[in-house]
């Protein structure tokens, strides 16, 4: 008997694959908000006046184009700040691709839990003001980018730390011309995120990024997204990843030359 039930089936469109040839991160937290809303439906509760804080989410197995895929949600932690376990399975193998543990608050909680089996988080050190950050995103948000609850969507916030990503490895030597004639790219295995605030449609957005770990073929960026005007921190974005062979899909050494590079930035 479990408590998990199932709260999203989809596929993967061509359009939502990315320069690493397989489901960009931020489609995964576009249906991970749409699983959470149906969720709460089935609890009994307003997913309008939810509102998240926390998402820690772990990337075991790919998804390429036209792969299939359903959620399976369950609570794991009840009360005013609840927490939602999600799995993400190709619904064609069975494989368990992604989990996701999301942290929320506006609403409690008081159903059947589940114990979680998953990955647990890891206490990664947060960079400080010392940390060598480089400005990598300016934005404003848009109308279209909202949820259902008038906010930043999840997937608003993800396709801008995205970008963001794009500007810290073109820092050091990992640019569009490098990953696509090598024929790499950047594969994430972890994200921790953390939501202060909410963001409304108008809101002008700043993104400083840092390298906080450098490993053979892996690499931890941390991001921090900022409101331009009042320059309160709205999130925070701490992404693990590996430098991958596109054509083996196996994490591959990060060339020394890019090394050095990426050393002058920690």
């Amino acid at each position: 008997m479990t408590n998990y039930i199932e709260t999203y089936r989809g596929d993967v469109s061509p359009w939502e694959v990315d320069s690493t040839e397989h489901f960009t991160v931020a489609y995964y937290y576009e249906k991970f908000e749409a699983a959470t809303w149906r969720f709460l439906k089935h609890a009994g509760v307003d997913p309008n006046a939810c509102r998240t804080t926390e998402a820690l989410t772990h990337y075991k197995a790919e998804l390429r184009n036209r792969d299939i895929y359903r959620i399976e949600s369950a609570c794991i932690q009840n009360g005013d700040h609840s927490r939602i376990a999600h799995k993400l399975f190709n619904a064609e193998s069975g494989e368990l691709c992604t989990t996701m543990q999301q942290n929320i608050t506006g609403i409690s909680l008081d159903i059947p839990t589940e114990r979680w089996d998953g990955d647990i988080k890891e206490d990664r050190a947060i960079p400080t003001s010392k940390a060598k950050w480089l400005p990598t995103s300016q934005d404003v948000t848009r109308p279209e980018e909202t949820d259902w609850s008038g906010n930043l969507s999840l997937p608003g916030f993800i396709h801008r730390y995205s970008t963001a990503n794009s500007f810290i490895l073109a820092a050091f030597g990992l640019t569009s011309e490098y990953l696509t004639k090598s024929r790499i790219g950047l594969s994430t295995f972890e994200f921790q995120l953390k939501f202060e605030k909410t963001v409304s449609p108008g809101t002008m957005i700043d993104i400083e990024s840092c390298i906080a770990h450098l490993g053979g073929s892996s690499i931890r960026l941390f991001h921090k997204m900022i409101n331009a005007e009042t320059k309160e921190e709205i999130s925070s974005l701490s992404q693990f990843g590996v430098h991958l062979d596109l054509d083996l899909r196996r994490p591959s050494k990060i060339p020394d030359e890019l090394r050095e590079r990426a050393k002058a930035l920690l």
